[in-house]
């Protein structure tokens, strides 16, 4: 579809980020077919709060971006995000899901980091650690607001997943093995699940959900990959995802700093753009939407807490 016909939908949405930090909208064909290179990201992340590139269905995440972060002449590191044009029915559904989770905010409003993950034992010592170190991180003066709670498949089945996840709770992060469809891990977990719930009465988008495993961004024999599926259900503001295989201690760096840095980080943008310059496969990374997404929980999940999440640790 022709990206000006899409980028429509997205009026609620520029005008909140029009109030808020800054976001650059890059619409793919300002630039040609090629759409902008590393040198036309960096000028244009110089004085931008985050970069969303919108663009064709046609072009994959690992093409159009050099990983979720760039940076700009002076060095400093600016979180940027792909959002394919499918159509203006999806792009209305992920800009009314962004809108809302924009929306949450004042006094008790929590921050809950749910830790997925496949059921296999070195992903659950590594669900293990991240719970722990978040659990540490929300006890200290930066993350007071930081709940931390363990969700893996060694807890949850599959279905129960889902359910949680579409109370919208602030962040989710999967520790497993992944495919360009969905994750190994919960019997299968595939972007049809976790998008039928979002259709359905009472659900509230997650802010973000990053998979730290091989190819949920990769296109390879998928027509759209996990992460860009997700936003455009309405599921999660923004996803992060890898657009080829990754090592297991890599994505176990990204997982403890995620648990470290979740209490302070204000949106998932921050979150990135504080995580990035530690790991040197950081550009295995792209990130799918909304990178000013706050990271917060919806009110139906703190009324939903006590009682399901109390259970699954």
């Amino acid at each position: 579809m022709a990206l000006t016909t899409a980028v429509d939908p997205l009026g609620p949405l520029l005008d909140v980020w029009r109030r808020g930090p800054g976001l650059r909208l890059v619409p793919w064909e300002s630039f040609g077919p090629r759409g902008p290179d590393t040198a036309d990201l960096s000028r244009l992340a110089s004085g931008s709060g985050a970069l969303l590139l919108v663009g064709p269905r046609n072009r994959a995440p690992r093409t159009v971006l050099p990983g979720p972060v760039v940076t700009d002449a002076s060095g400093r590191a600016v979180a940027a995000a792909w959002l394919p044009m499918t159509s203006a029915r999806d792009v209305a559904r992920f800009a009314a899901a962004a809108a809302r989770v924009h929306d949450r905010g004042g006094a008790g409003t929590t921050r809950t980091l749910v830790v997925l993950g496949e059921r296999q034992p070195r992903f659950d010592r590594l669900a293990e650690r991240v719970t722990a170190i978040g659990a540490e991180a929300g006890a200290g003066a930066g993350g007071a607001d930081l709940r931390t709670r363990r969700c893996t498949a060694y807890d949850l089945t599959r279905d129960d997943t889902v359910a949680l996840l579409a109370a919208g709770p602030a962040l989710g992060v999967y520790v497993g093995h992944g495919r360009p469809v969905g994750w190994v891990g919960y019997a299968g977990m595939r972007a049809h699940h976790l998008a039928a719930a979002a259709a359905s009465p009472g659900h509230e988008p997650m802010a973000a959900l990053l998979s730290l495993t091989c190819r949920t961004a990769s296109r390879r024999r998928t027509g759209l990959s996990f992460a860009e599926a997700l936003p455009l259900a309405g599921v999660a503001t923004a996803t992060l995802g890898a657009v080829g295989p990754t090592r297991h201690t890599a994505n176990a760096r990204w997982a403890v700093r995620v648990a470290r840095d979740a209490g302070s980080a204000r949106t998932v943008g921050d979150l990135v753009v504080a995580i990035s310059p530690h790991d040197p496969h950081a550009a295995d990374h792209r990130l799918v939407g909304d990178p000013t997404a706050p990271l917060l929980d919806a009110p139906a999940f703190e009324a939903l807490h006590p009682r399901r999440l109390e259970e699954a640790s």
